[in-house]
C-alpha cells in the first residue's frame, strides 16, 4: 500500500510541475507573494496617491495579473484606505 502512494504523490507532483512550466516558469516568470501585491496596491494609492486606474493598469502589465482580479485589488484597497490629509512624518 505505502508504494502505491508513493506512486500516486511522485505522479500527482510530476502532473503539477508540468503545468507549471507550461503556465509560466519555461518563460523566466516569476511568482509574488499576494501579501506583497496588497501592500504594493496599498502603497500605491495611500501613501503616493496614485490614480487607480494607474495602479490597475499597472499591476496588468508588470506583473501579468488579470485586469478583473487587478481592479477588485485596487477597489478593496481604495476602500480601506481613509480619504484624509495627507500624513507627514512628524504628524505620524
Amino acid at each position: 500500500m505505502s508504494l502505491l502512494a508513493l506512486c500516486a504523490v511522485a505522479l500527482c507532483l510530476g502532473l503539477v510541475w508540468s503545468v507549471a512550466y507550461r503556465l509560466g516558469f519555461r518563460e523566466g516568470r516569476l511568482t509574488l507573494p499576494l501579501r506583497l501585491i496588497h501592500a504594493l496596491a496599498e502603497h500605491e494609492v495611500g501613501c503616493r496617491g496614485v490614480d487607480p486606474d494607474r495602479v490597475v493598469r499597472d499591476l496588468v502589465r508588470v506583473l501579468a495579473l488579470p485586469e478583473r482580479e487587478s481592479r477588485r485589488l485596487v477597489a478593496r484597497k481604495v476602500r480601506s484606505v481613509a480619504p484624509s490629509a495627507p500624513r507627514t512624518l512628524r504628524s505620524a
